[in-house]
């Protein structure tokens, strides 16, 4: 006759069985890399994540991150590509660029970290000493003959070539110039305008920053939105199913905290600290604060997709489509597998949250920190 003993450690792991836990250990830590750009909006939530060490609630104890800065993003395809960062935060630009080199590394966007009305990465600059334009529309005519800037290969560039190609405007020339170069020139007045993005655009304006340049046109007087993605190489994705699937819990979680406006001034301390001459004003205005329309503003600053809706698969289908054109890519379109927000859209579901996840309605300058 069994012992009472053994018959309840018996019961106890026939019933551990039935509730499929008898073959389930620990999740085992992981090491990873992120790649993230403080110096755009697009990776605000991956710079609250970092500094409200967001992650250590959904990886496994133990785990370790490690945060890599980047202040453009073809910085972050180049080193997912070789594996040294395996989790990217992206504009619409470069993250399509990432999925085409399936041939080295396949990497897929998994989840959108935001998209604008061309606010944030679609914003044309003049140097300050220009004239002030009576519509976005009359200033980009200013632009025939003139001196512009821009970092190649960004979303900035991809704006650019687009507002030349329907304006059909003749600058004198185009330099590829870095985020800081373009500042400077700014400063010394060697070049007379540039296309780039937030919150270096807040940091030079003439709105909360230092007035090198000023903002007349953007994204939206031409239809023209940008967005931002998370991107992960898929052999991650598909080893660590689970930490993909916890990676974007936290970011779920990052930009629920960016969309509540009490959360404000927090989230621009949180970029000021991770960024260097970026102010909590500039770093608030950058994603808080209402551009006039006079020069290009919209109704709405910002709106957190999360999954991947229609609009945000218009933009994608529309950068693949342009970058070919372009001779930039050798596709037009995305490569099977690439575009993959199925666990977004599983964690969307289990915490039944809408999509969009919210809009960020912008508030009045005079009611940024100081």
């Amino acid at each position: 006759m069994k012992k009472p003993g053994l018959i309840m450690r018996c019961l106890v792991f026939a019933l551990l069985l039935g509730f499929g836990i008898g073959h389930v250990h620990a999740a085992e830590p992981v090491n990873i890399t992120v790649g993230y750009q403080p110096y755009d909006t697009i990776s605000y939530s991956a710079a609250v994540i970092k500094a409200m060490e967001l992650w250590k609630k959904y990886l496994p104890a133990g785990s370790q991150v490690e945060f890599e800065a980047a202040l453009q993003g073809s910085i972050i395809v180049n080193a997912m590509v070789a594996d040294k960062q395996q989790i990217g935060y992206l504009g619409d630009m470069p993250a399509v660029v990432s999925t085409t080199k399936t041939d080295i590394a396949p990497i897929k966007l998994v989840a959108s970290t935001g998209l604008s009305d061309g606010q944030r990465c679609n914003v044309i600059m003049v140097r300050s000493d220009a004239p002030d334009f009576k519509s976005p529309e009359d200033a980009v005519k200013w632009l025939d003959g003139k001196t512009l800037a821009t970092p190649k290969g960004s979303c900035a560039d991809r704006f650019l070539r687009t507002v030349i190609e329907k304006e059909g405007i003749k600058p004198k020339e185009v330099l590829n110039q870095s985020l800081e170069v373009i500042a400077t020139n700014f400063r010394v007045k060697k070049i007379d305008a540039a296309v780039l993005w937030e919150p270096t655009v807040s940091r030079i304006g003439n709105l909360v920053g230092d007035g090198v340049a000023k903002i007349v046109a953007t994204g939206y007087t031409f239809q023209t939105p940008d967005a931002g993605f998370v991107a992960m190489r898929s052999d991650f994705v598909q080893k660590h199913p689970d930490i993909a699937k916890a990676w974007l819990q936290t970011e779920f979680e990052a930009q629920q905290f960016i969309l509540d406006p009490k959360n404000w001034t927090k989230v621009a301390e949180i970029v000021a600290g991770q960024t260097t001459g970026i102010t909590t004003t500039m770093a608030w205005f950058s994603l808080f604060g209402a551009v006039p329309g006079n020069c290009g503003g919209a109704p709405q600053r910002d709106t957190k997709p999360f999954v991947f809706t229609p609009r945000v698969h218009e933009l994608l289908v529309g950068t693949y489509t342009f970058l070919n054109s372009s001779k930039v890519i050798n596709v037009d379109k995305a490569p099977e597998g690439a575009i993959d927000d199925s666990i977004a859209r599983m964690i969307v579901k289990d915490a039944n949250a809408p999509t969009p996840l919210g809009v960020i309605m912008p508030k009045d300058i005079s009611q940024a920190p100081r």
